[in-house]
């Protein structure tokens, strides 16, 4: 009876051990001594019919799953830079643009229509300012107000040809920045015409331009 209880113990202990060895594979037939897949002499896994299920026990090493493919990191994008604006300046002779002692635009200036039509195509525009100069002849106050309502002029330009009204300023300096004064009162010229002629690099706008548009502006 005690031999009987014995040999039912050590089947129960082998039938526990050969679970054990199919535990990480139901699927193919294992080698007991090493764990490994059994294959036949073509090099072919051996699968079980009763229980192989490709789904789950199919192995990379037998053709039956198809390898993991390493998925590289993705770098995260770059965080967007702040817009680098750098200011332009552009100077303008009123010659051709205004008659003289006049605030009146003429029409046809293609300087004043190209740089307008860049400021407008100029998405990354910040600010614009346009300062209005006069030479010396007439009173201080009169060329205050003259080089006030030519530099509001060609804001209203800008603005008109479709450039945002909240971008453009217009300041006036009269004869405060004149730079010909001397040296054409120095000539001591016969006729007021040439004087006037003379003194035509000071009637002039400066239009300074801040922007991260690194193109030339014309």
């Amino acid at each position: 009876m005690k031999k009987s209880i014995k040999l039912s113990a050590l089947l129960a202990s082998l039938l526990l051990s050969a679970a054990a060895v199919a535990a990480p594979n139901q699927g193919y037939s294992i080698d007991g001594h090493v764990q490994n897949v059994v294959k036949n002499g073509y090099g072919e896994c051996w699968r079980l019919p009763t229980t192989y299920d490709q789904a789950r026990d199919g192995l990379v090493e037998c053709g039956d799953r198809a390898p993991a493919v390493a998925v590289a990191p993705v770098a995260p994008a770059p965080a967007p830079m702040a817009p680098k604006y750098v200011t332009k300046n552009v100077s303008l002779s009123a010659e051709g643009l205004f008659e003289f002692n006049s605030a009146k635009i003429i029409e046809g200036n293609q300087q004043l229509n190209d740089l307008a039509n860049s400021l407008k195509s100029d998405s990354m525009l910040k600010a614009v300012t346009v300062t209005g100069h006069t030479d010396y002849l007439g009173s201080e106050k009169y060329n205050q107000n003259l080089s006030d309502k030519r530099a509001n002029a060609v804001k209203d330009y800008f603005v008109a040809a479709g450039v945002p009204s909240d971008k453009v300023t217009a300041i006036g300096k009269g004869e405060s920045e004149a730079k010909l004064t001397a040296e054409c009162t120095a000539k001591k010229f016969k006729k007021r015409a040439d004087l006037i002629a003379c003194l035509a690099g000071d009637r002039r706008f400066d239009v300074t331009v801040e922007t991260a548009k690194q193109e030339e502006v014309k």
